[in-house]
């Protein structure tokens, strides 16, 4: 399925610096830049995100419409935005769009930032509509600017402010960190994002929207889409600047689960097992071998670190194995922000490592079956015989 992007192109500029003093001529922190870049926002960020996981995705560029936002930081924090508005001839820009066959395009997205490149979207939504082509908008401007299309995605501000609550047709209406909700097809629904560590919300919603237009290009239910588009904003945050996506950072439902697996027995299989059917790609942290040593004594592990993954690797429920070398998993799991962690029966969901950032399920215990038993009953048949 190919994507069209339509919008306002934006160049997000950073300028980092430190801060030690104030300014004599008025009460405000000179800052000593230490390094500056520039990256792409805007219709630009939704392209580099649908490029980067692997989308084919056409953007329109019109070269001399760019807005320029300077952002100036100290030690990571914000002192400053200065804009640099270019408006762009709207009307000229949909004489354009009309002369194009878009008849390849099964979607496309109007990323608006109200700096005139969609001042015509009315023409521009119903060209696309000849075409059979679903139109998704990211609106900055009133609901009445995007009649005819397909999916609107405002934030919760927009939707009382821009009259989106009286919208009728397909909305997602984005939470800025809360449950976000939706209605497809006259049908609700929600997801909720996983608590993080907020760096820098820029772009966050163009990586909402890319992540949710991937869905859809892979054939995903709706709710998929949804819950994808959640992660893939909430992994944005994680990072100062604009991010851009990558394939790991937006896969499906991902279950996390820890452990030794220093003898693997039916316990483990059954654990795995569980968890993989409690999502779409499971990812195991394998404590190190230093990290054994400490948690139960010099005689363990039993089997070294690259014997315990070779045998994971060879399960199929396990999708990806992640060593960690601390006595728990909390920092990898912080890292990794699963939608949910999955241990075995013998812990409470309150004792979990990581139960404050993601959802617990807890698998039953297969009585009889650990490690802790079969080296004990290892070490009792050796005495027996001796």
């Amino acid at each position: 399925m190919q994507v069209l992007i339509i919008g306002d192109i934006i160049i997000d500029r950073y300028i980092h610096g430190t801060t030690t003093r104030l300014n004599p001529e008025a009460p405000v922190p000179v800052v000593n830049v230490t390094n500056e870049y520039d990256s792409y926002g805007g219709a630009s960020l939704v392209f580099k995100n649908l490029e980067s996981l692997g989308v084919h995705v056409t953007q329109l560029h019109y070269d001399d419409e760019k807005s320029i936002k300077t952002r100036v930081l100290s030690d990571n924090h914000y002192i400053t935005r200065i804009d640099q508005d270019v408006i762009a001839n709207g009307d000229g820009i949909a004489d354009d769009i009309e002369e194009l066959d878009l008849s390849n395009f099964e979607y496309v997205i109007l990323s608006d930032y109200n700096k005139g490149v969609l001042d015509a979207a009315p023409r521009i939504i119903k060209h696309c509509n000849k075409f059979g082509c679903k139109v998704i908008v990211d609106p900055k401007r009133h609901a009445d600017h995007y009649k005819g299309a397909w999916l609107v995605k405002p934030n919760a501000k927009e939707f009382i402010d821009l009259g989106f609550n009286n919208w009728d047709g397909n909305i997602i209406i984005t939470g800025g960190g809360n449950t976000c909700t939706a209605e497809f097809e006259k049908i609700r629904y929600t997801s909720t994002p996983n608590k993080v560590e907020v760096s820098d919300v820029t772009g966050a919603g163009d990586c909402f929207l890319a992540s949710f237009v991937y869905g859809l290009t892979n054939g995903m239910k709706f709710q998929e889409c949804l819950d994808i588009a959640v992660f893939g904003s909430t992994e944005s945050v994680k990072h100062y600047g604009t991010y851009v996506l990558m394939p790991k950072d937006i896969r499906k439902k991902t279950v996390f689960t820890n452990g030794c697996f220093d003898i693997l027995h039916t316990g483990h299989l059954t654990l795995l097992k569980e968890a993989k059917a409690q999502g779409d790609y499971l990812i195991v942290g394998l404590n190190s071998d230093d990290s054994i040593q400490n948690l139960k004594g010099n005689d363990r592990p039993y089997n070294n670190f690259a014997i315990r993954r070779q045998q994971l690797e060879l399960i199929p429920y396990v999708d990806e194995i992640i060593e960690f070398s601390d006595d728990t998993p909390y920092k990898l799991i912080k890292e990794l922000n699963p939608n949910l962690i999955v241990k075995g029966g013998d812990y409470k969901i309150e004792d979990v490592v990581g139960h404050d950032l993601a959802p617990v399920y807890i698998v039953p215990t297969v009585k009889g079956h650990s490690t802790t038993d079969i080296l004990k009953a290892k070490d009792e048949n050796i005495n027996n015989r001796s």
